[in-house]
């Protein structure tokens, strides 16, 4: 849906302004500001403890035309878990804050928890708080989720180095296929690949499985989810491993069938965000075993290319083809108005 933008700084340098004036340290904190979440270990804790959060706001990250409350409740979760799934964490606990404007009222809020323990019940985690308060601007949304390590093994954004293939989850572009759907109007899907879109933006899947097997696996060099589309947030793996990327657009595994609604599923794989599938890195000597022994049951996953000496990030149509700069344009909230 359309976004409000404000002619600030971008995203990346309000938080690493925030970072490099703000961040603490403390003897428990393993991983601070500038990962999908923050890791620490309290004392006495055997495995290592992971929080993040996230804020949805009215308007500018959801409508709630266009979606149920249960929707909103399992999304609003869902954008939590897949920072945990980004790390290997299993989730365990969250809790959520609600601006609540005067039209919404308890059988609303009902259905959102609903929604909500749906998604939870299904993935381990249990709601254990948060606040409530009045919003005369429509509904705001604040969850923080926690998470625990399995054996200590968590994955980061650093920890690749050049040679490391690149994978993603899943397929890219089918939320923003579904955006564009709700944007005219389609409320409901018409077609098999009009529902998928339009669920897979109403009701994304985090890949808490997923990012778990990935992370015992010992196999994977890095990893993040895609929130704000592969071109911004790839450079964001690549900053924290200090290595640069060529990706392969004929390798993108895209939802071709949206051209029937008039999208770009290149653009939208690059470009759309909110697909919450997983990017990660795979040495290369781990690759065969990797592929050999990835479990079925996940979503696929595909090699798009791989992390390179310098710091550039560019595109090719496939392994050694003509490359170009990769823009990162996809989701910001802070990019400037044109």
């Amino acid at each position: 849906m359309p976004r409000k933008r404000q002619a600030q700084a971008c995203e990346d340098s309000i938080v690493a302004f925030l970072k490099r004036n703000f961040s603490g340290t403390a003897v428990s904190l393993k991983m601070g500001i500038g990962d999908d979440a923050a890791v620490f270990r309290p004392r006495g804790a055997q495995e290592l403890w992971v929080v993040t959060t996230d804020l949805l706001l009215e308007n500018i990250d959801f409508r709630r035309g266009w979606l149920t409350p249960a929707q909103v409740g399992h999304k609003s979760l869902a954008v939590n878990l897949s920072d945990l799934a980004a790390m290997g964490a299993r989730p365990r606990f969250h809790t959520v804050t609600l601006g609540l404007p005067n039209d919404l009222g308890r059988s609303w809020m009902a259905s959102f928890y609903r929604g909500m323990t749906l998604l939870g019940d299904r993935l381990g985690t249990v709601l254990i708080g948060g606040d409530l308060s009045k919003s005369p601007h429509g509904l705001l949304i604040s969850i923080s989720a926690l998470g625990e390590s399995l054996h200590r093994r968590l994955v980061y954004r650093s920890g690749a180095i050049p040679g490391d293939l690149l994978f993603v989850s899943g397929t890219l572009g089918p939320s923003a296929a579904g955006l564009r759907l709700l944007e005219v109007g389609k409320l409901r899907g018409e077609s098999n690949p009009e529902r998928l879109a339009l669920h897979a933006h109403r009701q994304p899947e985090p890949r808490c499985e997923a990012g778990l097997w990935l992370a015992q696996s010992g196999m994977v060099s890095c990893m993040m989810d895609l929130s704000d589309g592969l071109s911004s947030d790839l450079p964001r793996l690549c900053a924290a491993s200090g290595t640069g990327a060529e990706i392969y657009t004929e390798k993108l595994p895209v939802l071709a069938r949206s051209t029937a609604w008039g999208c770009d599923p290149l653009a939208l794989a690059l470009n759309g965000g909110e697909d919450f599938e997983l990017l990660f890195a795979v040495p290369e000597k781990h690759a065969r075993s990797f592929r050999a022994k990835y479990p079925r049951r996940f979503p696929q996953v595909t090699q798009i290319g791989r992390l390179l000496q310098g710091s550039a990030v560019v595109c090719r149509p496939h392994a050694g083809g003509p490359s170009k700069p990769l823009p990162a344009l996809g989701f910001d909230h802070f990019r400037p108005i044109p």
